[in-house]
């Protein structure tokens, strides 16, 4: 009776063994996504940080290669490359594999020239209501960091797919002006008469145990996609001078 016993526990022991390791394995893929996934927020934050004091009519010095490193005055990289700058590498760590795509905040995620993305845009709000998108107010797209980057091949990766089998997954930007209107509308009190700056990130998230069966829930490689959304005063609508009243002599 007692080897019967035995045998059974061992069995059982066997059968839950597999079940508690998938289990553990889980949990520390989902502990390993989230920490990405708030990693990529506070990217976007202090980018979103960054831009929110600056004038973003800056545009790079006219035939010079922007650089996140470049200390030199007279050549400027421009507000928007400026606030990708902040989701590079640190300088001269193991992830700087772009010379001039170092010198950020970044020490965690690397960003992938060949799927990931950094969107930026501008907005200004007359009365309650978006009146102009930058920097291409006439199609309403933002600035977009893969077009910018040291890769030509991999352009609009926010548009696709993270595995590339769609390069047409998200056709239309998600900060639209109508997506802009909307918020202004929920807003707890009026945001009238504002400029603001909206900063975003794709990253395509790849598991690192590859866990089974996880595969059949969620897609490997997962695009996360963040954004913050700041005041920028250099985009506050500009005020009509009121004329001076004459008096008839």
């Amino acid at each position: 009776m007692r080897k019967k016993s035995k045998a059974q526990s061992l069995l059982e022991f066997a059968i839950l063994v597999p079940i508690l390791v998938l289990f553990i394995m889980g949990a520390a893929e989902l502990t390993l996504f989230i920490g990405t996934y708030i990693n990529t927020v506070d990217l976007t934050r202090e980018a979103a940080r960054f831009a929110s004091v600056r004038d973003d009519t800056q545009v790079p010095t006219a035939g010079y290669t922007p650089d996140c490193s470049n200390t030199d005055p007279s050549k400027v990289n421009g507000f928007y490359y400026d606030t990708a700058c902040i989701f590079s590498p640190i300088q001269f760590s193991t992830s700087c594999t772009d010379p001039k795509f170092c010198n950020g905040f970044n020490s965690t995620i690397f960003f992938k020239p060949d799927q990931d993305d950094i969107l930026i845009s501008a907005f200004t709000v007359s009365g309650n209501v978006v009146t102009s998108h930058y920097p291409s107010d006439a199609d309403g797209f933002p600035w977009v960091w893969s077009d910018h980057d040291a890769d030509t091949v991999h352009n609009d990766n926010w548009k696709r797919s993270c595995d590339g089998t769609n390069p047409n997954e998200t056709p239309n930007p998600y900060f639209s002006d109508a997506k802009m209107n909307a918020y202004m509308a929920e807003a707890d009190s009026p945001l009238t008469d504002k400029g603001f700056v909206v900063v975003e990130a794709y990253y395509c998230y790849h598991q690192v145990m590859t866990v089974p069966l996880v595969g059949l829930l969620f897609p490997n490689p997962m695009k996360i996609h963040v954004y913050t959304i700041m005041p920028l005063p250099f985009a506050d609508p500009t005020s009509t001078p009121m004329p001076t009243a004459t008096t008839a002599p």
